[in-house]
């Protein structure tokens, strides 16, 4: 658990990457008391704004506070994972590794663009979840009732952050069905305590979230932004073969001693023993798959973070297997020296992060903090003097627009002009390139940035945007990352 702290430690400067500037940036307009999707759109769920939103409400809306809140988060999780796996394995020094290898590698195969993603924290309420549809293997009746709607209540969460994830969280209670089947009970009766349980337990968190945007009148675009939007982006979009290519390489490349050990564990445990939570844990790996390939055009390294906790589970499990014929080698050295060896991928990235804050004094300063965070994101400096140009004195105050990344409202320190999102904009539909333009003409954003990534997208998706800034404003400047232009 100390591992865990320090490696954690290590990575509470990491600079934003643009998805998480983007959410602290929803979250932060949330703290103001715009209304998600209403007053900040996003096609996400929103769980990951709230995530956000207390990790800033407790310890500040920057990196360090953002990341300190996940730390707290991952730790608690380890914690969990220590308590409730304790009987999985026969070797308790092999029991008390199982945060190493998921919570701990998580952090040492991330870098910026991974961190505190949907995918990663997610993991913890899925865990939780799998754990207490296992558990319910063991009862029957009320018990199994409870825990079973517990485990839906805890899945409804899941939901929470991505509809998408009811795809892992369907073959979890239908492998209990399957396996309750099995064992010959009635039908009728396991369709009240499986079927009927997981479904009202479900519904709570996902009415509570119903309940808040009815509140606000805000139903119609909830519902517009979960269900009609993302099947037309999907059609709209093509299978990106790079990108998957591309993630499937980066997750090989980090996860493969894992999945080396973690095939062992399998092997054994469902050949030799039947083991359910084995089984639950390849049920949870296919899941994963299934959702990402569906992602279809957005396959990104991040979304294989899924698998970092059924994972790392299973690699120690293999572990286990494998403790008692590694014991009865010659030496403890070469032992020692294998497990090392077979690790050795990981504990480069560890020492090397290590290194990099050493060497800039542990980024205690907000220039070394600037110099650490810059060998993450070579970005960084030119995204930050991009806000320090209109933070300058005599700069017109009040929310601007960026198209493009979201780190230029954070560095300087404003909000977006606009409900509509200057991120990724290559997945907006039609419509809402009308309505962005009528919300530009509304608000009247003093400073409006066009990035030149996302600029070629303009060009083909709405070149009637740039006539209108054409028209109403008048460049500002212009350099190697985009163009600023000012209000008429």
């Amino acid at each position: 658990m100390i591992v865990i702290v320090v490696i954690g430690l290590i990575h509470l400067p990491f600079p934003f990457d643009g998805d998480q500037a983007f959410f602290r940036l929803g979250a932060l307009e949330m703290q103001q008391g715009k209304l998600l999707y209403r007053d900040f759109w996003d096609v996400k769920q929103p769980g990951i704004f709230y995530f956000y939103f207390l990790a800033g409400s407790f310890f500040g809306f920057n990196e360090i506070g953002i990341h300190l809140f996940e730390l707290i988060y991952m730790v608690v999780f380890s914690l969990i994972l220590l308590i409730t796996l304790k009987s999985y394995f026969r070797h308790q020094i092999i029991a008390s590794l199982v945060p190493l290898l998921t919570v701990g590698v998580y952090y040492i195969v991330s870098g910026a663009w991974h961190l505190t993603q949907v995918e990663a924290l997610v993991s913890f309420p899925l865990f939780i979840c799998l754990w207490l549809t296992y558990q319910s293997c063991k009862y029957q009746g009320n018990s199994r009732f409870f825990l079973l709607s517990l485990s839906g209540f805890i899945g409804g969460i899941v939901l929470i952050f991505k509809l998408l994830f009811l795809l892992i969280l369907l073959p979890f209670w239908v492998t209990v069905l399957i396996h309750s089947v099995i064992k010959r009970q009635k039908v009728q009766k396991l369709f009240v305590e499986i079927c009927l349980s997981t479904f009202i337990g479900i519904l709570y968190p996902l009415l509570f979230v119903a309940s808040y945007f009815a509140w606000f009148n805000s139903l119609p675009i909830l519902y517009q932004t979960f269900f009609l939007y993302p099947p037309q982006i999907v059609a709209n979009s093509q299978f990106d073969k790079i990108q998957f290519f591309s993630g499937m390489k980066w997750f090989l490349n980090n996860f493969s001693p894992l999945l080396l050990v973690g095939t062992v564990a399998v092997d054994v445990s469902l050949r030799k023993s039947k083991n359910i939570l084995t089984l639950l844990l390849v049920v949870w790996c296919i899941g994963n798959l299934g959702v990402i390939l569906l992602q279809r055009s957005a396959l990104w390294e991040y979304h294989y973070l899924l698998f970092f906790v059924p994972v790392g589970i299973l690699a120690a499990k293999g572990l286990d297997v494998l403790w008692q014929p590694l014991k009865e080698l010659t030496s403890p050295l070469i032992t020692i020296l294998l497990i090392f060896l077979f690790f050795l991928p990981l504990s480069y990235n560890f020492v090397k992060k290590s290194v990099v804050l050493v060497n800039n004094n542990f980024a205690l300063t907000e220039d070394t903090r600037l110099k650490y965070q810059t060998v993450f994101r070579k970005i960084y400096p030119s995204l930050r003097s991009e806000a320090d140009f209109i933070s300058q004195p005599g700069s017109i105050p009040g929310e601007i627009y960026v198209a493009g990344d979201p780190s230029i409202y954070y560095f300087s320190n404003r909000t977006q002009a606009t409900s509509l999102r200057g991120w990724a904009l290559e997945y907006f539909l039609p419509e809402q390139w009308s309505k962005l333009l009528e919300q530009l003409d509304s608000s009247k954003p003093p400073y409006i940035f066009i990035d030149y990534v996302q600029l070629p997208t303009i060009k083909k998706d709405f070149p009637t945007m740039l006539e209108f800034i054409g028209q109403r404003y008048r460049v500002l400047r212009q350099n190697d990352n985009g163009i600023w232009y000012i209000l008429l």
